[in-house]
């Protein structure tokens, strides 16, 4: 609220005229305020004015057989526009009697042209005063910015998995004044965006707020995707979309979780399949569960149905092992589920399928094959040495 002193001498309103040294002046005072403080082309407005009598005391003052009004009559107040900003409703017609101390306010509806150049644009407030007191005449400035939001995005990623990822969308108000009711909304294609939009409330002149997002990918197909961001935001009662900031992004067919070190035994139609995951993603994955997926053909056993891993940090990895049971001989292949849950507690699954070799050959075989292999070996060995000593022996006979 700026404040203006306006002296007036209501003579004109006591009954004789007092004496030239006389020091009982009633005053009135003029307080005034723009909402909101800055104006956009286009923008609607109010301009309040307060009107206070600072006289105190009694209504009718005593002096050297004087009588003295300390009334203040306002008949009328108008407020003037100019080419930039048009008045809506600016008179105000028999404002009436201020009393000693008392005090009234006054709303104007103002209107910044669509077309409203930059800069203070200055109204004519006019004070009509009843009976034979003076007017007053006075400027009240407003001010038009046309500075919108920018948003700025520092960390979006330029290619993306099939993952979720997080991004902070920074809006920064580049106008003089504050703003209210901020919304940043985001949209994509063929992504899914948590939350759907975000509010960040009140952002003063200069300062800037940040919403953060996570970005789905889980289910997008690969190639280039448009992402764009926008606000919505309140100058005053004035609601305003700011304009899009686009990003381009590529989505690549790769999972944030993968497998390797895979190792496959198999005991009769019994595998046991160990290895690692790996979290390549940005973000960590929670309650991370690696399952055998039941099947015509494929059933999990015991001991390891499923494998709880936990929590799986960006660039790191666990081990695992399960264990699953082939119905036919000709199983090509056993699907495994990989269940966890992202930053925002949101489920996400990646299936997976671990190819098996026909040609593998059952442990017990292999062992026994491996037994008959070794006995032959070592006979072979004893046989070869036998040999080289009957060789040693009959030599000797002879040289004797």
């Amino acid at each position: 609220m700026r404040k203006i002193i306006f002296f007036f001498v209501l003579l004109a309103m006591c009954l004789p005229h007092a004496n030239a040294d006389t020091e009982i002046r009633p005053t009135i005072t003029v307080n005034y305020s723009v909402e909101p403080g800055v104006l956009m082309p286009g923008d609607t407005g109010t301009v309040t004015v307060e009107l206070r009598n600072m006289a105190s005391g009694e209504v009718y003052v005593q002096e050297n057989d004087e009588t003295f009004d300390m009334n203040a009559y306002i008949a009328n107040a108008n407020l003037k526009g100019n080419k930039d900003i048009n008045i809506l409703d600016g008179r105000q017609t028999n404002v009436g009697l201020l009393g000693p101390g008392d005090y009234i306010r006054l709303t104007f509806n103002i209107q910044a042209n669509e077309n409203a150049s930059n800069g203070m644009h200055f109204l004519e407030l006019e004070v009509i005063g009843g009976s034979n007191m003076y007017n007053l005449n006075y400027r009240i400035p407003v001010k038009v910015d046309d500075r919108d939001l920018k948003i700025i995005v520092s960390d979006m990623p330029p290619t993306l998995m099939k993952e979720y990822s997080i991004v902070n969308v920074e809006v920064v108000n580049l106008r003089p004044n504050e703003i209210t009711g901020v919304i940043v909304t985001p949209k994509g294609e063929d992504i899914k965006f948590f939350p759907a939009n975000a509010f960040v409330g009140t952002i003063n002149g200069g300062n800037k707020s940040t919403a953060t997002f996570t970005l789905n990918t889980m289910t997008s197909e690969k190639g280039n995707k448009e992402i764009q961001f926008s606000t919505t935001y309140f100058n005053g009662d004035n609601l305003h979309i700011s304009s899009d900031a686009n990003y381009t992004v590529q989505v690549v067919d790769q999972s944030s979780l993968i497998l390797s070190a895979i190792e496959i035994d198999r005991i009769g139609n019994v595998y046991t399949i160990s290895g690692d995951i790996n979290n390549f993603g940005t973000t960590d994955a929670k309650n991370v569960m690696i399952s055998v997926m039941a099947t015509e053909n494929i059933t999990p056993v015991q001991p390891y149905e499923k494998y709880f891993v936990g929590t799986l940090e960006s660039d790191d990895f666990s081990s695992f092992e399960l264990s699953a049971s082939t119905q036919e001989s000709n199983a090509e292949e056993i699907p495994l589920l990989i269940e966890f849950r992202n930053a925002n507690n949101s489920y996400a699954y990646i299936n997976e399928n671990i190819a098996l070799q026909k040609e593998m050959v059952p442990a017990s075989n292999a062992s026994r094959g491996n037994s008959i292999a070794m006995i032959g070996l070592v006979a072979v060995i004893c046989i070869a040495v036998m040999g080289i000593i009957a060789y040693s022996w009959k030599k000797r006979k002879n040289s004797e």
